[in-house]
């Protein structure tokens, strides 16, 4: 039962109103106890079915997470191939440091590139001093044309220089075989050549 002034819900067999004091009669009592209880508004059918459909969901998300996830996260790159043989650098000095190169003759080293050694470059920086002209002529070829080219013959070569002071060099990749490389002071007659080199062979190993 409710009371009619106020509208508060009271026990029944109530006389009076604990909210507002109002004295219950015997036709207020009859009335306030017709009056309609509060219905709750339902949950509808449409709300329920998107909430299981959710749960549902998430929960065959997790479950393919737990499945898949880890094959996917432990399963190597496609271009991974353990059983492709690894390449690694190398690398070898042929000049380091000052290098004296005597009037009318030259300083040489001879090198050979293997099968194996893939991309072989030389490469380096030189700088001559002493005599007039401070220079120096330099040559890279393979021991052959290194013969034509010594001796004032016409060479096919990988890098030759005229009478230079300073000068860099990247030559490559070169095939497999032996090569010289060579600083010359062939052109003068009294004057020794002090050359500050920095050049070294370059490569790719399998490991």
């Amino acid at each position: 039962m409710f009371c009619t002034k106020c509208g508060k819900e009271l026990p029944e067999g109530s006389q009076f109103c604990l909210q507002c004091g109002r004295p219950l009669t015997a036709d207020t009592i009859a009335y306030a106890s017709l009056r309609p209880e509060r219905k709750r508004p339902a949950v509808s059918v449409l709300g329920i079915v998107a909430i299981v459909l959710l749960v549902v969901l998430a929960f065959m998300l997790w479950n393919w997470t737990q499945s898949v996830g880890p094959r996917l996260a432990s399963r190597p790159p496609a271009s991974y191939n353990p059983l492709a043989p690894a390449l690694v650098p190398m690398s070898s000095k042929l000049f380091t440091g000052q290098i004296v190169v005597k009037a009318g003759s030259y300083i040489r080293n001879t090198f050979t590139v293997e099968p194996g050694m893939q991309s072989f470059h030389v490469v380096g920086h030189f700088n001559a001093s002493g005599g007039t002209g401070n220079d120096i002529q330099v040559v890279l070829a393979d021991e052959g044309e290194f013969q034509n080219w010594i001796n004032g013959h016409q060479a096919r070569v990988f890098y030759s220089t005229d009478k230079i002071t300073d000068g860099k060099m990247d030559v490559g990749p070169l095939a497999p075989g032996r090569y010289v490389m060579a600083f010359s002071n062939k052109f003068s007659v009294f004057a020794d050549k002090y050359v500050f080199a920095e050049i070294e062979a370059d490569w790719m190993a399998q490991r």
